[in-house]
């Protein structure tokens, strides 16, 4: 939906507001004050309440009752069931706010506001489907009446954030990512190799916020281990007798839920095994260090393991069944393009999302941040389940419908105008934009620059902040953009970073990615 478009409506606190129309509700909670937002699914009709405390005393005025969330959450669902004709059963809800601050008498006050929300959507038997309460930071939100979408930016007390492109709210608050947490990660390495084990215990113990506690030599050996050591990440060696570390995974992860991070030759024939860990719920894969490479490889080694120590293993949602496209044929827009950029985690996410696509796709292109063994690897295992064309990109490639161009790893890829008044990738050896070749920006900057308005960029998850800046420029160039959303990232870096520039307009579960991608965008004026 465009919001442009859309009525937005101020909500005060102590007011209820409800819609049978498709608008946008604009509130600011400032802490402890609580946001309960109540839809009927697949209608335009909802409602939210913001209120300061949890109950009303015996003697209040009716000017102020509405302060109060009893008297407010009550006054929301009956209106609403009045509107809609619907009982209350028939509702979703979704809650936001309830934040602490140093006042001691304020933090109480948040989790009596979230606990009493909870306790009248329950006695009205309304289901809470998204939440985000708690923390320590205000709040702007934007609360979509139609589709009960509900969008959250932190209002920080140092450094505010604009609202230009909120964060959707599907999960819990956000966790602190690994630079603001101050408790060493756990780390235990799994190697048959006695000069891998060393080396990675010299690589991983250089950073402070990394404590090793303990070294295996085969599954078997970590297995027992695991019975006493809780780690907060596990480095994983794919070849070992006895048992491959792929085949260990298979068995752990259902059991225990711990970010794993391959490692690899990074020989092709390896490919296969990688993908297969990275589908079974593994966070990440590196190559194993080498004596003559071990200074530039260090820092990289050491920011992807810290980094998948706060990752979200996705096993639950894997799946050994594709997803079959339900967008019709022709609904696309084959005069679009598509660039899409993804990190950690983005092998799988890319494709659940283009497998949920139809076969006539517009004109697609991607970088993934991968190495260069794996690239072609990685397009033609795409290529094989994907209803169109999967490549790694070649320098001249023709952009068109029908076609994914995959960035090749080790090179930089733009977007270029054609002869023929099309497109073509430009695939080159220029330095690393962002620590990163291929890097996510280099492409939107180009497609920015040269396609304007006529694409949509998509920041899916990955560590780091490659893309924030590119996305920003297609979007202020006239493209639109879109980012997933926390709790379906594996690590909400990129997203994260994205939406803290302005740089996306929607966010949406990794599910709804395609859907989004394929819906029918009301035309946007491009500058370009």
């Amino acid at each position: 939906m465009d919001s442009t478009k859309v009525r937005t409506v101020g909500l005060r606190i102590g007011e209820v507001f409800t819609s049978d129309k498709p608008v946008i509700v604009d509130t600011v909670l400032n802490s402890p004050c609580m946001g309960v937002c109540v839809f009927l699914p697949g209608t335009d009709m909802g409602g939210m309440v913001h209120f300061a405390m949890p109950t009303a005393p015996a003697q209040v005025d009716k000017k102020s009752q509405l302060n109060y969330g009893d008297r407010a959450i009550e006054t929301l669902v009956q209106t609403l069931q009045i509107l809609t004709g619907k009982p209350a059963t028939s509702f979703s809800a979704k809650i936001v706010g309830g934040a602490k601050n140093s006042n001691s008498r304020s933090t109480k006050l948040g989790d009596d506001n979230i606990n009493i929300a909870k306790k009248l959507l329950a006695q009205f038997k309304i289901r809470i489907i998204g939440e985000d309460v708690g923390g320590e930071s205000d709040r702007q939100v934007l609360f979509h009446v139609s589709g009960g979408r509900l969008q959250v930016a932190p209002l920080e007390k140092a450094t505010a954030v604009t609202m230009t492109s909120p964060v959707m709210v599907s999960a819990p608050a956000e966790r602190k990512p690994a630079a603001q947490d101050d408790r060493k990660r756990k780390v235990l390495i799994v190697d048959d190799s006695k000069t891998i084990r060393d080396l990675l215990v010299r690589v991983l113990s250089e950073d402070s916020q990394l404590e090793i506690i303990g070294t295996a030599i085969n599954p078997i050996e970590a297995q027992e281990m695991l019975k006493t050591l809780k780690p907060d990440v596990i480095t994983l060696d794919i070849h070992m007798p006895e048992m491959t570390g792929v085949e260990w995974l298979e068995k752990l992860l259902p059991r225990m839920a711990i970010p794993v991070v391959m490692i690899t030759s990074l020989q092709l024939q390896d490919g296969n095994e990688v993908f297969k860990a990275l589908e079974l719920g593994a966070v990440d894969y590196i190559q194993k260090p080498v004596l003559s490479e071990i200074k530039e490889m260090a820092p990289i080694i050491r920011e992807k393991v810290k980094s998948a120590s706060f990752a979200k293993v996705k096993v639950a949602r894997r799946r050994t069944t594709l997803a079959v496209s339900d967008i019709p044929l022709g609904t696309m827009d084959q005069g679009t393009l598509i660039a899409i950029g993804a990190s950690t985690g983005g092998t799988e996410a890319l494709k659940d999302v283009l497998t949920r696509l139809p076969k006539d796709i517009p004109p697609i292109v991607i970088v993934q941040h991968i190495p260069a063994v794996f690239s072609k690897a990685f397009a033609d295992r795409l290529n094989l389940i994907c209803p169109f064309e999967v490549l790694e990109a070649k320098d001249g490639d023709e952009v068109k419908p029908g076609r994914v161009l995959i960035a090749a790893g080790g090179t930089q890829m733009a977007i270029e105008k054609s002869q023929n008044g099309g497109y073509v990738v430009r695939v080159n050896d220029d330095a690393p934009m962002n620590r990163h070749k291929p890097s996510v920006d280099y492409l939107f900057n180009s497609v920015a620059q040269v396609v304007g308005g006529k694409s949509i960029g998509v920041i899916l998850t990955g560590m780091g902040a490659d893309g924030a800046q590119g996305l920003l420029k297609m979007k202020e160039m006239g493209s639109r953009t879109l980012g997933q959303d926390e709790e379906s990232c594996v690590v909400y870096g990129m997203p994260r970073s994205a939406f803290l520039v302005g740089a996306v307009e929607e966010v949406y579960p990794l599910d709804d990615m395609a859907q989004a991608i394929a819906k029918k965008w009301p035309k946007k004026k491009s500058v370009a």
